[in-house]
């Protein structure tokens, strides 16, 4: 039998219900033979009497709603991550953005990661402020490149050593090993950059991005406290001080 990882696609969420929908929409008709599974933890500051409930089963994907409640005024992507690291039940883990969606076979995904030692995986997206979602496959109309894969984002790569790259694929056991994320990072950025730099320093692994694992990335609007300059300005702080 083929060795084949497993994969569970964390997703932190606050209010962003036709996200969850989108993912579903996706998730769900996919014939994925018990490879991966999705969970989303949702973090509601307001839950209207008919927000839709989200927990669908299907063979091979499970997508789960967890409604912890909140009054905090910032999301924290991080804590939220964390306890979806705690449930998951596949021996890799990815965080995902519920504002992305694969554009590639997810067990193409599974295996490779299984055959990669000694490098972790991880792909690219592309930006498009405008396609029709309903059809199949995607339309797009003029996509961009993401902020990561700008001239400036790239040169701080190539010469001042910081790693990025789009969905990393994490061992859940070595994670967990690591502590997981760094919760002092709350809102907007940061955080990806610090663990897969962490993580690759304590495991002498290498990052390899794969133009194979492209995702789309749906343009909407920012959540209030989310992209927080003040919280940016802190989480970068952060980044900064402690892997340099």
């Amino acid at each position: 039998m083929e060795n084949i990882a497993t994969i569970s696609f964390l997703v932190p969420v606050r209010n962003r219900d036709e996200d969850l929908l989108r993912l579903a929409n996706y998730f769900l008709p996919q014939a994925l033979f018990n490879t991966c599974e999705v969970i989303v933890i949702v973090e509601r500051i307001d839950d209207p009497p008919n927000s839709p409930q989200y927990v669908i089963q299907t063979a091979g994907a499970t997508l789960v709603q967890s409604l912890p409640s909140t009054t905090a005024p910032s999301f924290h992507k991080t804590t939220l991550l964390n306890q979806a690291l705690t449930i998951a039940t596949s021996s890799h883990v990815v965080s995902f953005d519920s504002d992305l969606l694969p554009l590639f076979d997810l067990n193409t995904l599974c295996s490779l990661v299984a055959s990669s030692q000694g490098l972790i995986l991880g792909g690219y997206r592309i930006m498009s402020g405008h396609l029709n979602s309903n059809t199949s496959p995607f339309k797009l109309y003029r996509p961009t490149s993401a902020p990561e894969d700008c001239t400036g984002a790239i040169y701080k790569q190539l010469t001042q050593g910081e790693r990025f790259m789009v969905c990393a694929v994490f061992s859940k056991s070595l994670l967990g090993q690591l502590g997981g994320w760094d919760d002092q990072y709350v809102g907007w950025g940061c955080e990806d950059q610090e663990l897969l730099e962490r993580y690759c320093q304590q495991y002498s692994l290498h990052p390899a991005r794969l133009m194979d694992f492209l995702y789309l990335h749906f343009d909407h609007s920012c959540q209030p406290n989310w992209n927080n300059e003040y919280l940016t300005y802190k989480n970068r702080l952060r980044y900064y001080n402690r892997t340099c």
